[in-house]
């Protein structure tokens, strides 16, 4: 998500609150989750075949990325052309234009903050940890701009336990439903207001330093919830160093089951994020 819009909102909030930069003591934190991210690779590479052998099903959690793609602008849709053919050179390559932020992407800390982590240095073991999707889809029936809000985190503990540490949380919202008709999906209103679900900032505050998670992701076009101004769940998420992902696909399918998710991020220079494949490993 990226609008002059959002910019104008943004700079507002500079204006008010000064330039946003990390909490350093859930940076600190951060560090604390990486470790723990590093052991669990280490104990994954040793025992190899063992434990791939472990996963019996991956679910694909990304939508196809293309040119028709819901897009916070509806102007910024990725464009692509034939680069070269098979038929007149010998193999085939797309070249594509499109924002870091398109089809289902990862927002890093560089997205909202000013010395956030870039997708070239952001710690590739903050990428993998156990799904938690927490439904929320019957309220968002009823209310386009719900929240998956403490209240929430709390049912959801009371039902399943304690929300285990290293976890990525993720909305489930239902939204996804509206994919294939962008305006639909975008769900403006008569001013340009969007209207769709997101995550409340208390409970991303609670998840980050009370349950040291490593992320978050939404089945819709931003964190916060389609009509913030203020972009709270994106300054709460990103300024402790944590990642989120929009637009996720599929989440009924492991919403009741325990995964392994795994984000693939683009690593390239000085990014913001980028077009992420999502998988889980059940």
């Amino acid at each position: 998500m990226c609008s002059p819009k959002v910019a104008r909102s943004v700079q507002e909030r500079i204006r008010r609150e000064g330039l946003p930069t990390f909490n350093r003591r859930n940076f600190l934190q951060l560090g604390a989750v990486g470790a723990l991210g590093a052991l669990a690779t280490s104990l994954i590479s040793t025992r190899g075949v063992a434990r791939a052998s472990s996963f019996t099903q991956v679910i694909d959690l990304s939508h196809v990325f293309g040119v028709s793609v819901p897009t916070y602008i509806p102007t910024e849709k990725p464009q692509r052309e034939d680069f070269v053919t098979v038929e007149k050179d010998g193999f085939f390559i797309q070249r594509w234009v499109y924002t870091e932020h398109a089809s289902t992407h990862v927002d890093i800390p560089a997205h909202f903050i000013a010395d956030g982590e870039r997708a070239d240095t952001y710690p590739a073991e903050m990428l993998v940890g156990q799904a938690v999707v927490i439904d929320i889809s019957a309220k968002a029936a009823q209310v386009a701009d719900a929240t998956l809000d403490l209240a929430d985190v709390q049912a959801w503990e009371r039902a399943n336990g304690k929300i285990p540490e290293g976890a990525i949380v993720f909305m489930y919202s239902g939204w996804e439903a509206r994919w294939e008709d962008p305006i639909a999906f975008r769900n403006a209103d008569a001013d340009d207001v969007q209207h769709y679900p997101g995550i409340d900032a208390e409970a991303a505050t609670f998840l980050i330093e009370e349950r040291n998670v490593k992320g978050f992701g939404v089945d819709t076009l931003s964190l916060d919830f389609g009509a913030s101004t203020t972009f709270d769940a994106h300054y709460a998420i990103l300024g402790r160093g944590r990642f989120g992902v929009e637009n996720v696909a599929n989440l009924a399918l492991i919403k009741d089951r325990q995964a392994t998710v795994v984000i693939g991020m683009p690593r390239w220079e000085g990014g913001s994020g980028g077009p992420a494949r999502v998988l889980a490993l059940l």
